[in-house]
């Protein structure tokens, strides 16, 4: 259940243009030094920052051209062919999604083509063959979040760039218009929303339920809306948004149960708001839930004082009660899910996002004992991309000695003893995420330590060496082989361009601004789980 759920991003949608293979092309110029394990060296990595975020932007435009010749205005491109797939909406998810990139980038030209796309839209209706169901999660994450990053970056620390201004003014436009099309799914008896909808009847698609037939919603979906919708709110002062989604997170802000202190259950009925399961963690299902906590205490500390005094809860639970170090390597740690009050010593790389969480916390809160912990889930992270033999991290991690001795995993009895995780059967796929270089970015504006640079420069060039093929950058099959088996037939994600490559590129570049998370010590701007950069509204930034 939880491997479909990781693996649901890659899964081709029903609207694919045709199938025709096209060649690989093969990168020039970037070395990729010998660098494994504990005794990572690299002392051969381009020494020039400048160069190593020109070269980053490079690859955004190298995705963009691809994407641009062989997708657009379709939602993704499928690289390996060098067609599309329809799997947003058709609404141009890659565009929308990427915009905010090329805005830091200052890469005017694609911003321009982009911006006078975006007024085409039609949030109303699905741009595909037959209507679609709608994703409120992804929707509001990559659209909504794109829409307002883009506005608040023309408008703010970009507004020099030349563009079209009427069309930067249509971006939040076009944000209300899609949020419009969406408040619909709040309306439950409880408020938490559909998280499935049918926009063109209003309707939505039960698609989460229980044996008894009780519906619900999971933890992420309903709380990793609130920082989009509040933000919509303060932009245009109608109220009505950030009630909305402020109304669903309240029931877990005030849950009806607790595994412990801050640490809950994922599923909430859609009926009552009470808490139905006690399995979580920082993993899918759960995870940006915790992250928005944190998150929208910096987005506004008087407002949202309680969402700090939520995530303080959780933090200190999980250093409590998850902490769990690998048998074969103690100096690791990482946290582990839970089923009630029991540790399940697994993760996935969507949990890799933990540490920059603890790293933003420890800032904010004024926790130092949490940027420890902070700056270990990141080198959890690290740890499991240097010791794969393509550089890139795996989907899942286990730890778990009773995985370990079922006869599909006993074959890497000895890769555990190094690594310090394993790798469970039919999880080998990888690429393409970005929770990991989201968190060494956090860890390096906190610390300022080359170290997580080159650990994201080691990623970089392992994407470049194993996953670079047709016009843009495909996930490969095998992260235990060098070359990663071939890559998939299956789409460049969005959030390549979003996230993977936007925090690539902001740890590598000397260009620092008001952007960044904690310059100067504090937070001017908060990003979205999809590394959509928003403007706080804090009157002290913390």
């Amino acid at each position: 259940m939880l491997f479909s759920l990781v693996l649901c991003t890659f899964v081709l949608s029903a609207f694919a243009s045709p199938s025709t293979p096209i060649s690989e092309q093969k990168l020039g110029g970037l070395r990729y030094p010998k660098q494994r394990g504990k005794h990572y060296d690299y002392t051969g990595f381009e020494p020039s920052q400048k160069k190593r975020a020109d070269d980053i932007i490079d690859m955004f435009r190298f995705a963009w051209n691809g994407y641009y010749e062989h997708a657009f205005p379709h939602d993704s491109l499928r690289p390996k062919y060098g067609n599309y797939s329809d799997d947003r909406n058709g609404w141009g998810v890659t565009a929308v999604d990427g915009l905010d990139t090329a805005i830091l980038m200052e890469q005017t030209d694609i911003v321009e083509i982009i911006l006078d796309f975006i007024p085409t839209i039609n949030f109303t209706k699905t741009n595909t063959p037959e209507p679609t169901s709608v994703s409120l999660f992804e929707t509001n994450i990559r659209y909504l979040g794109g829409l307002l990053s883009a506005y608040d970056l023309l408008k703010g620390p970009f507004k020099h760039l030349k563009v079209n201004k009427d069309n930067v003014d249509a971006l939040l436009k076009q944000a209300t218009s899609l949020a419009d099309t969406l408040k619909f799914a709040f309306d439950t008896p409880s408020g938490i929303p559909f998280g499935s909808l049918w926009i063109e009847n209003q309707t939505s698609t039960d698609e989460n339920s229980l044996e008894d037939g009780t519906a619900y919603a999971g933890l992420a979906a309903m709380g990793t809306l609130v920082l989009e919708w509040q933000h919509l709110s303060d932009l245009t002062g109608d109220l009505q948004y950030g009630k909305l989604a402020n109304r669903a997170e309240s029931y877990w802000l005030s849950p009806s149960s607790e595994v412990w202190p801050g640490l809950t259950g994922g599923r909430f009925s859609l009926k009552t708001g009470e808490i139905l399961d006690e399995y979580g963690g920082w993993t899918s299902g759960n995870d940006s839930a915790y992250e928005y906590l944190i998150k929208m205490y910096v987005y506004d500390p008087d407002r949202f004082s309680h969402y700090g005094e939520r995530f303080t809860l959780a933090a200190d639970s999980t250093i409590k009660h998850l902490i769990s170090h690998p048998s074969s390597r103690p100096d690791l740690t990482m946290a582990a899910a839970f089923t009630g009050k029991q540790q399940v010593n697994y993760t996935e790389f969507l949990a890799c996002f933990i540490g920059g969480s603890f790293i933003l916390g420890s800032s904010a809160l004024d926790r130092p004992d949490w940027l420890d912990y902070g700056l270990s889930f990141s080198e959890y992270c690290a740890n499991g991309y240097r010791y794969t033999a393509s550089g890139i991290g795996p989907t899942l991690y286990s730890w778990d000695l009773n995985e370990l001795a079922q006869p599909e995993n006993k074959n890497q009895t000895l890769f555990y003893e190094r690594a310090g995780f394993f790798i469970q059967e039919g999880a080998f796929a990888g690429g393409q995420a970005p929770e990991a270089v989201e968190s060494w970015y956090y860890a390096y504006q906190k610390t300022h330590d080359q170290y997580w640079r080159d650990v994201a420069w080691a990623y970089t060039l392992a994407q470049n060496r194993t996953m670079r093929v047709g016009g843009g950058f495909a996930s490969i099959n095998n992260v235990l082989s060098p070359s990663g088996d071939g890559v998939r037939g299956g789409i460049m994600a969005s959030f390549m361009l979003a996230e993977t490559l936007k925090y690539m590129w902001l740890i590598q570049t000397e260009n620092k601004g008001e952007w960044d998370v904690l310059e100067g010590g504090e937070n001017l701007f908060v990003y979205n789980t999809e590394a959509h950069p928003l403007r706080v509204a804090a009157k002290k930034p913390v």
